[in-house]
């Protein structure tokens, strides 16, 4: 028999007897002592009960601190991933700047060997024919105006043969300038990628962590909460049942002085008195004994998790919209940001309860690209608790797009956007536990349904 059965034949018991008037002494000690043992019951209820709200407080303060920290580690993710495509960008335009490098320097070799050539040709001549290739024509001239004349021409010669040398040197001192800095574009690439590879690792890590202890705590507060309202729930049976003994011994003792009084009656009237004393204390037993113990209540079934319907599948993204056109003309033209499973209808109940559908959420895989309806100005990029890594994009004239849920943010507030462009990637931020993305429209501040501007394929 459970305890809750026990106290309710000892206090079924005691009433019965109390009524009765049978032995009434042993009877009030008897209730006075039960009495005295289930206002101890009740006490170290009551002081389980503090202890229990004490320790509910201090688990609430640590889930907030690992919400908190979850948060931070959900924005040290996005900012690393972001970063990631940042060097991703400049890998690939060091890498258009290392071939541009590589072919300058081919140039200036190819430069620099026909130099040579010219020169070696040069050093031939003089060394076959000495100086009577210049000097000897000048020498031998007789006319003072074509003296003048070759002078004019071998001091050009001249100076063309200083020119090449000079330019010799200079393409030498490029190419050996072109090198290092290709040797120090590769290095640093190769330093800054394995030192993001590293961070973004231990980042990963410490999220895993600490979505860990943020669910452990969620579980621990949840069993305490429970533990607390069972509790909650005996300490008010316990003074009910308390109240119904206390009350009942009063009448005990009322009905004793009453019917001490009675005896000291005339003796001619006490028989009578008992007997019919004797007759009430019969029927109130069998009207006791004719009720049967109220059923002991029954924990209520837990109740099924109700699961969003699936209202259609998403096999389109969005992509480039027309420029020059104002958001409120692309009514109907515009496509989800992300391909996969539309769940919920925008006004309807929500499964969980509480509210209803202001956008629609997109069952779609960890990873993929969130990309913008259309063309626009971002104008919030942060984490915000429900919605978790949260993108907002301006299309202007009011219009707001909403992207929630996300792993990383790609963009941050006040770049400039064009309809299909990733802005985010697809993730479980924000605590909802399902891959995918959370999507909104919005116009002066009203959400819009989004199944009148968005084409499903």
């Amino acid at each position: 028999m459970s305890l809750a059965g026990r106290r309710y034949l000892a206090a079924l018991v005691v009433g019965c007897t109390l009524a009765s008037g049978v032995v009434p002494t042993a009877v009030l000690a008897q209730a006075g002592g039960e009495i005295a043992d289930k206002r101890s019951d009740l006490d170290d209820l009551k002081k389980r009960i503090r202890e229990l709200q004490q320790e509910m407080s201090r688990t609430e303060a640590n889930r907030s601190g690992a919400a908190k920290a979850v948060a931070d580690s959900e924005r040290e993710v996005s900012r690393a991933q972001r970063r990631a495509l940042q060097l991703e960008r400049e890998r690939a335009e060091a890498e258009t700047r290392l071939v541009a490098l590589e072919q300058a320097q081919r140039d200036v070799e190819g430069r620099i060997a026909a130099r040579r050539e010219e020169l070696a040709e040069w050093l031939r001549r003089h060394y076959v024919n000495g100086a009577a290739d210049s000097v000897a024509p000048l020498l031998s001239a007789r006319d003072p105006n074509q003296l003048a004349r070759d002078a004019y021409y071998l001091e050009h010669l001249g100076r063309a043969r200083l020119t090449l040398l000079e330019e010799m040197r200079a393409d030498l001192r490029d190419t050996e300038q072109r090198a290092q800095e290709i040797v120090a574009r590769r290095d640093r690439l190769a330093t800054l990628e394995a030192d993001q590879r590293a961070q973004r690792a231990q980042l990963e890590a410490s999220l895993v962590q600490r979505k860990d202890a943020l669910a452990a705590l969620s579980k621990q507060l949840q069993t305490q909460k429970r533990e607390v309202a069972t509790l909650r729930e005996d300490e008010q049976r316990l003074a009910r049942v308390i109240d119904t003994l206390v009350k009942r011994a009063r009448e005990a003792a009322a009905r004793e002085a009453a019917r001490r009084q009675a005896e000291q009656r005339a003796a001619e009237r006490r028989a009578a008195e008992e007997r019919a004393a004797a007759a009430r204390a019969a029927a109130q037993a069998q009207a006791s004994a004719g009720r049967a113990p109220a059923p002991a209540s029954r924990a209520p079934a837990p109740t099924p998790k109700r699961v969003e319907p699936v209202v259609g599948e998403v096999r389109n993204s969005a992509g480039a919209t027309p420029t020059g056109v104002r958001f409120a003309q692309l009514r109907g033209q515009l496509r989800f940001p992300v391909r996969g499973e539309l769940v919920g209808r925008f006004g309807a109940p929500r499964a969980e309860g509480g509210t209803t559908w202001k956008g629609v959420f997109i069952r779609a895989g960890t990873g993929a690209d969130v990309r913008a309806v259309a063309g626009g100005e971002v104008v919030y990029s942060d984490w915000l608790r429900g919605y978790g890594n949260l993108i907002i994009v301006d299309h202007g004239g009011d219009y707001l797009s909403v992207y929630g849920n996300n792993d990383a943010l790609l963009k941050e507030v006040g770049d400039a956007v064009a309809g299909g462009d990733a802005i985010a990637s697809v993730g479980t931020s924000g605590g909802g536990g399902e891959s995918g993305l959370y999507f909104e429209l919005r116009h002066q501040g009203r959400p819009l349904d989004p199944m009148q501007w968005v084409r499903l394929n």
